[in-house]
C-alpha cells in the first residue's frame, strides 16, 4: 500500500500541497497537462525551487491575469490581494459554478469526486459562518482560479503518484489576526475553525506564537477530506521525502513535508460483543427457531455449545456475536425467544482480514465470492447459498458447482499472481 504522510509542522495550504507532491516526484509537465483539461483560462503555473530554513523545497505559484484578483497563495499570503490588485473586481463563484467547472472536465472520476467533496466542505463551513444557504455562499478566495487549481491539482498529484492512503500530523497554526475579503479576522479564520468544529473525528490542532495564518481554508478542506488519520508518522518504509514551501518569512522553516512510502496491511481491529446465556429448560425445536431469529435480525454469528449445569442437568450455552450498537436489541431478542432470565455481555476486541465481495460467472450461473486479504495472505470463499441454489436449479451435485467456481477463481489475476509467487519461492527452497 502506497501511503503519503503530510507533516503539517508549519500549517498547510493548497499550493504547499502541490509543492510537496512535485517534490515527491510528480512531473510538473504532467500536472500542467492534466489541469489543462479544466475549462479555465487566465492563469499560468510557475514551478521553482526555493530555500526555507536551509532546506530546498518546491514552490508552486498560480499567476492570474487582471481579470482574477482574489486568490489564495500558500498559508502565509492568503487573502493578501488588498494591495497591488485592490483596483480589480473580485471574482465571485458559487458552489454550483465550481462543481460545474470540475465536472465538465475529462479528468478521472476519482479526481472529480474528491475535488467536489473539498468544495462542498468549504461551502458548508462558509454557509455556517455567514448564515447563508449553502448555494448562496460566495467563494471569494476559494472560488478563484488558483484555488480550483490547488484543489483539483492535489488529487491529480495523488493519482499520478499512485497514493493509496493519506495520513497527516497534528495541524499547526499561528495566532493573531489577518486581513481577508471580510475584513480583519482572528486566526484560525472562521471557515477553518468551523471545519475543525464540524469534524466527526478528532483533528489535533495546535496554535503557536506566530502572528499569521498558517492553515488556509483550502488546505484545511483538502487535508480533512483526504486524511484517513491524524497523528504520528505511521509504521512505513519511507522511500521519498518532499517539501512544499510557503511564501512568507515566519522566522523559521516554512514548508509542508511529505513522507511517501509503503505500508504493509495490518489486520483490521474492531470490537464486537458476545452475549451469553445458559439454558436448561427449553426444547430443541424452540432453540433451533431462536438461533435462526438471531441471525435473521443481524447477529454476526450465533451458536450453541453443550454443557452441564447444576444438578448435572444437560444444557446448552448460547453465544450471540453482535456489533456493540446492537447489544440491547440482541439482549431483548434473547429474552423474547429463550427461557433464560439473564444475559452476560462480554466486550471482545478482534482482528479481521480486509474483505470485499464480487461475482464470478460459471457455466451454471453467477456465484458471489468472499475475498479476504492481509499482506500475502489471500482467501477466496464461494457463497454457499449461491452454490446450493445452482445445485438445486440444475440438479447437479453441490461439489460439481464448487469445482466450477474454483476453476473460475484460479483464473483470476490475483490468484494467478499469488501462485506464480509461490512457485518462485518453491524453486528457491
Amino acid at each position: 500500500m502506497n501511503i503519503l504522510y503530510f507533516d503539517c509542522f508549519s500549517g498547510i495550504s493548497g499550493d504547499m500541497i502541490l509543492g510537496t507532491l512535485i517534490d515527491l516526484g510528480v512531473d510538473p509537465a504532467d500536472l500542467t497537462r492534466e489541469l489543462g483539461k479544466l475549462p479555465l483560462s487566465g492563469y499560468k503555473i510557475n514551478y521553482s525551487k526555493k530555500m526555507t530554513g536551509a532546506i530546498t523545497g518546491s514552490d508552486v505559484d498560480v499567476i492570474l491575469d487582471h481579470s482574477e484578483s482574489y486568490h489564495e497563495h500558500s498559508n502565509n499570503q492568503k487573502h493578501a490581494d488588498h494591495g497591488a490588485h485592490s483596483h480589480h473586481h473580485p471574482v465571485h463563484r458559487h458552489l454550483s459554478d465550481c462543481l460545474s467547472i470540475i465536472n465538465q472536465s475529462p479528468l478521472s472520476d476519482w479526481v472529480k469526486k474528491n475535488a467536489a467533496r473539498v468544495f462542498e466542505e468549504v461551502a458548508r463551513a462558509e454557509s455556517h459562518v455567514h448564515g447563508q444557504p449553502i448555494n448562496e455562499v460566495h467563494f471569494h478566495e476559494v472560488g478563484a482560479v488558483d484555488s480550483i487549481i490547488d484543489i483539483v491539482g492535489a488529487f491529480v498529484g495523488l493519482e499520478l503518484l499512485g497514493v493509496d492512503k493519506v495520513c497527516a500530523s497534528p495541524l499547526h497554526d499561528g495566532d493573531g489576526f489577518i486581513h481577508c475579503a471580510h475584513g480583519l479576522m482572528p486566526v484560525p479564520v472562521p471557515a477553518v475553525a468551523q471545519m475543525l468544529a464540524s469534524s466527526d473525528r478528532k483533528i489535533p490542532y495546535i496554535q503557536e506564537n506566530i502572528p499569521t495564518e498558517l492553515i488556509t481554508p483550502t488546505g484545511m478542506a483538502i487535508i480533512k477530506t483526504i486524511s484517513a488519520d491524524f497523528g504520528p508518522l505511521p509504521s512505513m518504509h519511507v522511500k521519498r521525502i518532499g517539501y512544499g514551501t510557503g511564501k512568507r518569512d515566519t522566522g523559521r522553516m516554512n514548508a509542508l513535508r511529505g513522507f511517501l512510502g509503503e505500508q504493509k496491511e495490518n489486520p483490521v481491529h474492531d470490537e464486537v460483543v458476545v452475549l451469553e446465556a445458559n439454558i436448561d429448560n427449553q426444547s430443541s425445536e424452540m432453540l433451533g427457531f431462536a438461533l435462526n431469529r438471531f441471525l435473521d435480525q443481524g447477529a454476526l454469528d450465533a451458536f450453541y455449545t453443550p454443557i452441564y449445569m447444576k444438578k448435572n442437568r444437560p444444557a446448552v450455552k448460547l453465544n450471540v456475536l453482535a456489533k456493540p450498537s446492537e447489544k440491547e436489541k440482541m439482549a431483548k431478542l434473547i429474552f423474547m425467544e429463550t427461557a433464560t432470565l439473564g444475559v452476560r455481555v462480554i466486550r471482545c476486541p478482534r482482528f479481521i482480514m480486509h474483505r470485499d465481495c464480487f461475482k464470478v460467472q460459471t457455466a451454471y450461473g453467477s456465484v458471489q465470492i468472499k475475498h479476504a486479504t492481509l499482506d500475502d495472505i489471500e482467501k477466496w470463499t464461494p457463497e454457499f447459498d449461491d452454490c446450493a441454489r445452482l445445485s438445486e436449479q440444475f440438479h447437479v451435485p453441490l461439489p460439481v458447482i464448487y469445482d466450477a467456481v474454483q476453476q473460475r477463481i484460479h483464473k483470476l489475476p490475483g490468484f494467478t499472481q499469488k501462485m506464480e509467487k509461490h512457485a518462485k519461492y518453491d524453486k528457491l527452497i
